[in-house]
């Protein structure tokens, strides 16, 4: 006996999860064939009007994140609810097997433009404006490619506030309340799903831009007409969520059998546009035995360049790992790379990698009080996207002048953090490739950050100093601002 649709199953009035989602979130395959063909019942000699307000029962019926905070649609709950059986139903309905539209692509993607006016809203329960408006905000900036050098007007923004070292000050989805923008394959990615993965293959999902080769310096930029593919519209991909979610299985099948670049950066979002072994390193939880082993998996990979950088930033998988204060890792990497440290060189801001480790964590950590510091000091060492540097609401928080306005509290170095630090200052000297002379573009060296730093160990400023080209960089080399390394230590 066929099953018999309830009242619950047609009940059309939960805006955020119409009968389709729910039935394919069902582990009664009963419920969505029944739903499905309900729906093929009722629409078919529908007038256009009602046939659209029907589609909340049909395979392709959706939930966009911009408006309700999480971006769905039948197929890509079936994959959430590990349900192969509905997966097929859907896909074999007539299911999208890319399981998001083009629109909400492109509309999330708005939300990463480089250069974006922070006056216009992008984190909001609403659609963004068209791409070619923010675009435009940018180009006042002199942005006239996505993917083009900082310019002069970037640069002296970010002495206006503390931005991260290694992408822009308004970092983008940092005040997003909606989840990510997804396609199936990244869903089902992520959930380590093989066969769900094949089947959206099979019938045809979008994965064009997944198997794109860059050259070290280039990056495909994101076409501003309409008609890109979804796998370019994505500001991820399949290999980055494999990895994130430790997917060892599954990160080893795109490589092998799929043949999905090891060196793909999202081309929708490009100031954080991380290929995957720096992904890997930054933003994903080294203390997953998954991530460890994918990252293993990744490193084994023929085709893997460690020498691409982020774009905009020129930021190097090694700059990432200085970042995170772990010597061991730090070590460990740099044995994988041709040229070891010293083939990190130096970011578009100037930073070599003992800059980086030299940063401070946060605003929190530096001496706000001494004005020469508050001053010269406004770049975080965090790889955290959800710290905030403020208390401002959006766009306000751009509009600070000094760390002093930022409304945080003092946190100086625990002893652990001390360690590390020195650990890690101790490996980059040793090595012999960095050259502790060298200016970043605030004109800041190493020294600048370290004296600026609260509670930092003398230890670590004597062994920086202690460098024989190092003469004389504490009392004689001063930074845009007009500070030398002396003048910053101390409150």
């Amino acid at each position: 006996m066929s099953y018999q649709l309830t009242p619950d199953d047609l009940d059309n009035s939960r805006d955020d999860e119409p009968p389709a989602i729910r039935a394919a979130k069902n582990p009664n395959p009963a419920v969505l064939q029944a739903l499905l063909a309900y729906y093929n019942e009722i629409s078919h000699d529908a007038p256009t009007l009602q046939r659209h307000n029907l589609e909340r029962y049909s395979p392709n019926a959706s939930v966009s994140g911009a408006i309700w905070g999480i971006y769905e649609t039948p197929l890509t709950a079936a994959i959430r609810a590990n349900l192969p059986h509905n997966i097929q139903t859907l896909l074999n309905a007539g299911a999208d097997p890319n399981g998001i539209s083009a629109f909400e692509l492109s509309d999330y993607a708005v939300r990463f433009i480089r250069g974006r006016d922070p006056k216009i809203d992008t984190s909001s329960f609403a659609y963004c404006p068209p791409r070619a408006t923010v675009l435009a905000s940018a180009q006042v900036k002199g942005i006239t490619a996505q993917t083009a050098p900082l310019t002069a007007a970037e640069i002296e923004e970010r002495r206006g506030g503390f931005p991260r070292f290694w992408t822009e000050p308004n970092v983008p989805a940092q005040r997003l309340r909606m989840n990510a923008a997804l396609t199936a394959l990244e869903v089902a990615a992520a959930m380590g799903d093989v066969s769900g993965l094949d089947a959206l293959r099979a019938a045809g999902a979008d994965e064009s831009a997944w198997f794109t080769e860059e050259e070290e310096g280039e990056m495909v930029e994101l076409s501003e007409e309409a008609g890109e593919a979804p796998s370019a519209l994505s500001t991820s991909s399949p290999v980055h969520q494999a990895l994130q979610a430790g997917q060892v299985d599954m990160l080893r099948h795109l490589l092998a059998r799929c043949g999905y670049s090891p060196n793909y950066r999202p081309r929708a979002a490009p100031t954080v546009a991380l290929p995957p072994a720096s992904f890997g390193i930054a933003r994903c939880d080294l203390g997953n035995p998954g991530v460890q082993q994918c990252l293993v998996e990744l490193l084994a990979h023929p085709k893997l360049n460690l020498g691409l950088r982020t774009p905009v930033f020129g930021v190097h998988v090694l700059h990432f790992a200085a970042a995170k204060h772990d010597p061991d890792l730090l070590g460990w990497l740099a044995g994988h790379i041709p040229g070891g440290l010293k083939a990190a060189g130096t970011t578009a801001l100037g930073h070599t990698l003992l800059h980086i480790t030299c940063l401070p964590l946060t605003a929190d950590q530096i001496a706000g009080r001494n004005p020469a510091v508050a001053r010269s000091i406004h770049c975080a060492r965090t790889l955290d996207t959800a710290w905030l540097p403020h208390r401002l609401p959006s766009p306000l928080h751009m509009r600070f002048v000094v760390p002093g306005q930022l409304g945080g509290d003092p946190r100086p170095m625990s002893e652990s953090e001390r360690r590390a630090l020195r650990e890690t200052v101790a490996v980059i000297l040793e090595d012999g490739g960095v050259d502790v002379r060298a200016q970043d573009t605030d004109g800041n060296t190493a020294l600048h950050y370290l004296a600026g730093t609260l509670n930092v160990d003398e230890e670590v400023v004597r062994m920086v100093r202690g460098m024989e080209v190092a003469e004389r960089l504490w009392e004689r080399v001063r930074n845009e601002a007009g500070f030398t390394p002396e003048e910053l230590c101390g409150e």
